[in-house]
């Protein structure tokens, strides 16, 4: 998944990004502006992702269906150029190591997944064998990459997994389940699906079905003990090991959850306050540069590290 652990032991290059052993009780959250070059605007600015050293990744939109990818790391952002061919280029996660996956559109009406690695550059995926691919959802630390696909000749639709080690795209297209969408990739390869018949995990073809919950809640992500599923007003946490469904202790939306369970949405208050729960606590309310609508938080990495929009500035915050 793109998002991943909190409290586990990691080196992180630059100190400001060095998190602290808890969210909850140890440390104070800290906001910091990201730079954004001259001319720029940042309504045309989408965050889309933080890696493993706290740098963030999103796209820029300069005008029209144009989308480029961005970077930020510590002291700069850096606008980097489409591959010849592509109009736009859309990035929906990273991986700890600073992996972008991406949709490429293509001037010959193409949808092609593509990763962009740093120091590499971009690498297209191959197409799945039967299936369309749509939208790219997930890319894990392994190299694992989810997308939303259509198998040919119908109008359902699939989800596609390719695996890290290379092997062919899989089109997973369970019987017990029709027409499945995509919706988060975990470390151990675990695939989130919602389906017209539920909401599953999928492991190597193997299927758990998840117990029903309101209609008005949908799936929004995988921590490693369990899953995420949110509404606009209320949040719940389904444990595997137990079976048990908890409902957050603040009624709020989950935008996205790291592998250890810290969570990032915003508040059911009128203001759509930014906030961070861990499992379903509420630990805090990001502090934002000016109190009422605006602000929100958008992903959030291997260390902690959140990335989103304050107010009218990308932004970055971290526990320390």
């Amino acid at each position: 998944m793109h998002v991943k652990s909190l409290f586990v032991a990691t080196t992180v290059v630059t100190a400001l990004l060095t998190p602290v052993a808890s969210a909850a009780a140890d440390c104070t959250w800290q906001r910091e502006a990201l730079p954004i070059q001259d001319g720029m605007s940042w309504s045309n600015l989408r965050i889309t992702g933080v890696d493993g050293q706290g740098n963030v990744s999103g796209f820029y939109a300069p005008g029209g269906e144009d989308r480029v990818l961005a970077r930020w790391t510590t002291f700069a952002m850096e606008i980097v150029p489409k591959p010849d061919g592509v109009k736009k280029f859309v990035p929906s996660a990273v991986n700890a190591s600073g992996v972008v996956i991406g949709g490429a559109y293509h001037d010959d009406g193409r949808y092609v997944a593509t990763t962009h690695t740093p120091g590499a550059g971009y690498r297209e995926l191959p197409a799945p064998a039967g299936a369309e691919v749509w939208l790219v959802e997930d890319i894990n630390d392994r190299g694992d990459v989810l997308a939303r696909a259509t198998p040919e000749g119908t109008s359902d639709w699939a989800a596609v997994l390719w695996r890290g080690d290379g092997s062919a795209p899989e089109v997973i297209r369970p019987a017990e389940a029709r027409s499945v969408t995509a919706v988060a990739l975990g470390e151990d390869g675990t695939v989130l699906l919602d389906s017209y018949d539920g909401v599953f995990l999928w492991r190597n073809g193997a299927l758990t079905k998840l117990p029903k919950v309101d209609y008005s809640l949908r799936p929004r992500g995988l921590s490693r003990d369990g899953v995420i599923f949110s509404s606009y007003h209320e949040s719940w946490k389904w444990t595997e090991a137990t079976g048990a469904l908890e409902k957050f202790s603040v009624n709020g939306y989950v935008e996205a959850v790291n592998d250890d369970g810290l969570a990032i949405g915003y508040l059911d208050d009128g203001n759509y306050t930014p906030v961070v729960w861990q499992g379903t606590t509420l630990v805090a309310k990001l502090p934002v540069s000016s109190a009422g609508y605006g602000s929100s938080a958008e992903a959030v990495g291997a260390t902690g590290v959140i990335a989103g929009i304050d107010v009218t500035k990308p932004a970055r915050w971290t526990c320390r």
